[in-house]
């Protein structure tokens, strides 16, 4: 697993852009399977997809408390949920 921290475009639930932020990932061989945004800590759902405004490949992350985003494969952009 490799741990890094990117600067990620951030696009809030609104689809309005919160501009870029500093984001831990982890990634493993396929993608990120933990993020650490806004005081919170995600981990892939399972689910992976496309998103529908820019066809980029994404996968879901959630919270223990079901908070959930989308980030892209390689950790660069971010869609909350």
């Amino acid at each position: 697993m490799t741990r890094n921290i990117l600067t990620t475009l951030v696009t809030d639930t609104n689809n309005r852009p919160k501009g870029a932020m500093p984001v831990q990932v982890d990634f493993d061989a396929a993608g990120p399977v933990r993020v650490q945004h806004a005081g919170q800590a995600y981990r892939f759902t399972g689910k992976v997809g496309h998103n529908r405004a820019t066809r980029l490949a994404v996968r879901e992350m959630a919270t223990v408390d079901d908070a959930r985003l989308w980030i892209t494969f390689d950790g660069t952009q971010i869609w909350e949920d």
